[in-house]
């Protein structure tokens, strides 16, 4: 049921009693089996949904519910002392219909839809412009509704690890995110990575939205800082072309 998870905790050293508490909490979660399967390789040849500073991911089961969910586990050697910020936060972003839904939380498990998709990267590298410019409509457009509820994401200058494509696009992974942050906006972080840094993505995002005036997209940007509404938002779209 939980092998995965212990055999982890065995390889990498984890306290008896950081361990004890997690099972707690997955038994109390509904969590039924931990799968070995994603595309992340660990040690001793496990496989996971995602690994970070903070937490390991895991493909799962929860009692009652069909198909498969994510299962976001809080390392004992994180920094941060629970996972119930980012539960919070991502609550608010399913509010406005953004990040993968939230199915229930401890302070150390989420439990969460699984994604099943193609990194934003690897999906852009293949895309056709119109695709692209979907796309870059749909990621701005979430970073829209998240600036209306005053949640900044807080990692989305390295966009290539936080969205992910699918039956929809999702930004995901909202652990640093904050209601505190006023010196940046999603909008703008989204808008720099995706076009304002070097890149071959980002060559090829430009390419397809016909962008060749980066300057008055960054005086469009730094109004929409300055007094974020859907109009200054409406006017980097049009500028983009993506507002019909």
């Amino acid at each position: 049921m939980y092998e995965l998870f212990i055999k982890l905790c065995s390889n990498i050293g984890c306290p008896s009693s950081y361990s004890e508490e997690v099972l707690k909490q997955l038994r109390s979660l509904g969590v039924t089996e931990l799968v070995n399967e994603g595309p992340v390789e660990f040690i001793g040849g496990l496989r996971l949904l995602g690994k970070g500073q903070n937490s390991f991911v895991f493909k799962c089961k929860i009692r009652n519910l069909e198909g498969y969910h994510a299962c976001k586990v809080r390392r004992f050697d994180s920094s941060r002392p629970s996972l119930l910020n980012e539960a919070y936060s991502v609550k608010l972003a399913n509010e406005v219909n953004v990040g993968p839904l939230l199915i229930n939380y401890t302070s150390d498990v989420l439990v969460m839809e699984y994604v099943n998709g193609v990194p934003l990267g690897a999906y852009l590298k293949q895309a056709d412009y119109d695709s692209i410019k979907a796309v870059v409509k749909d990621l701005l457009t979430q970073g829209f509704k998240l600036d209306s509820i005053g949640l900044i994401h807080g990692e989305l200058s390295r966009i290539r690890e936080h969205v992910i494509i699918s039956n929809r696009v999702y930004i995901i992974d909202f652990e640093s995110a904050s209601r505190l942050t006023k010196s940046t906006t999603n909008v703008t972080q989204l808008t720099s990575a995706l076009m304002l840094s070097k890149g071959t993505i980002q060559a090829k995002v430009k390419e397809a939205l016909g962008l060749r005036d980066a300057n008055t997209l960054i005086k469009l940007l730094q109004l929409y800082k300055v007094k974020p509404s859907q109009d200054s938002f409406n006017l980097i779209l049009r500028f983009l072309g993506l507002l019909n």
